[in-house]
C-alpha cells in the first residue's frame, strides 16, 4: 500500500508502479495506490492529460475505485482523490463519505477482502442495518462458482437474436446469484449514548447542520454554502460552550473528591486501567 500527496503523474510514481510490475510481478499481490493525485478524473476522454494517466495505470493493471467527485465547491466538482488497486475482485465496497466536513475534500474509502469468512463476519458486525444484505462468504462464493461451472449454457446458443441471447444469459446468471447469495435482514445496532453536554436542542441543531451539508454537496451553490457555514459556526460555538460548562460544573461538584477527579481526567486522556500481572 502506498499513500502520496504528490501528483500521480510524476515520473517517480510510474517508475514505482512499473518497477513493481516488472521486477516483482503482482499477480498474487494486492497493491493499493491512494492519495491526492491532483488529476481530475472526471475529465477522462476530454483531457489528454487525464486520459493518458488512466490508460497508463490500466496498462500496469491498476483500476480506479472512486467514481464520484471528492472536492465540491459552489462552482466546481472534481475527482482528485484516487484509490487504485490491482485486485478489484477483492473489493467489497468503495466510495466517498459525505458525512464528514473536517476538510474541503470528501473522504474516500475502499474495503478489500483478505479472508472471505473473517471479512464477511466483520462486515456483518460493522455494517449491520435493517436493510437486507446478501450473505457473501467463502461457502456461498464456492457454491456460486460451482453452479456457474456446472450450468449448461447451450440454451443461450439456441436463440437467434443477439438481444434475446443476452437477456436469457443475464436472467439465468441473476437467478443463480440470488439463489447462492440469499438476502438476510440484520438488526440495527444501537447507537452509542449521546455525549452528556449535547442537549436535545443542540443535537437537533447538529442534525440540521448535517442536512445543510448534504444539501450543499448535492446542490452546490453560494446560497447553500452560506447556510451551511452559518449553521456550522453556530454548532461549533455552542458545542464548545456547552462542553466547557459541563466539565467546569463536574470539577466544581467533585472538588473535594480526588478519586472522581482522576476518573474524569483518565477518561479525557483515554487511559485504561492496567491489569496487574499475576
Amino acid at each position: 500500500m502506498a499513500c502520496t500527496l504528490e501528483p500521480f503523474e510524476n515520473p517517480w510514481f510510474f517508475h514505482l508502479s512499473s518497477g513493481i510490475n516488472a521486477e516483482y510481478g503482482h499477480k498474487n499481490k494486492v497493491i493499493i495506490f491512494m492519495g491526492d493525485g491532483n488529476i481530475d478524473l472526471v475529465d477522462y476522454g476530454s483531457s489528454d492529460h487525464c486520459t493518458g494517466f488512466i490508460d497508463k495505470m490500466t496498462e500496469h493493471g491498476f483500476a480506479q475505485l472512486i467514481s464520484r467527485p471528492t472536492r465540491i465547491t459552489d462552482h466546481s466538482a472534481t475527482l482528485i482523490d484516487h484509490i487504485f488497486t490491482n485486485a478489484c475482485h477483492n473489493v467489497t465496497r468503495s466510495g466517498v463519505i459525505s458525512d464528514s466536513d473536517m476538510s474541503d475534500h470528501l473522504a474516500t474509502f475502499a474495503c478489500l477482502l483478505t479472508d472471505h469468512n473473517k471479512v464477511a463476519k466483520k462486515l456483518n458486525s460493522e455494517f449491520s442495518s435493517n436493510t437486507p444484505n446478501r450473505v457473501i462468504n467463502g461457502d456461498t462464493i464456492d457454491n456460486f462458482k460451482s453452479k456457474i461451472e456446472l450450468m449448461d449454457w447451450n440454451f443461450v446458443l439456441d436463440l437467434e437474436d443477439a438481444d434475446e441471447k443476452l437477456t436469457a444469459f443475464l436472467k439465468k446468471y441473476e437467478d443463480l446469484y440470488k439463489e447462492c447469495f440469499p438476502l438476510k435482514s440484520k438488526k440495527r445496532q444501537k447507537r452509542s449514548e449521546t455525549k452528556p453536554w449535547i442537549f436535545e436542542w443542540l443535537e437537533c441543531a447538529c442534525h440540521r447542520k448535517n442536512l445543510l451539508y448534504h444539501k450543499f454537496i448535492k446542490f452546490p451553490s453560494p446560497e447553500n454554502k452560506s447556510k451551511y457555514i452559518k449553521m456550522k459556526k453556530f454548532c461549533e460555538k455552542h458545542v464548545k460552550r456547552s462542553k466547557d460548562e459541563y466539565y467546569t460544573k463536574y470539577f466544581e461538584r467533585y472538588y473535594t473528591n480526588s478519586k472522581k477527579q482522576w476518573q474524569m481526567i483518565n477518561q479525557l486522556l483515554n487511559r485504561s486501567k492496567k491489569k496487574k500481572k499475576k
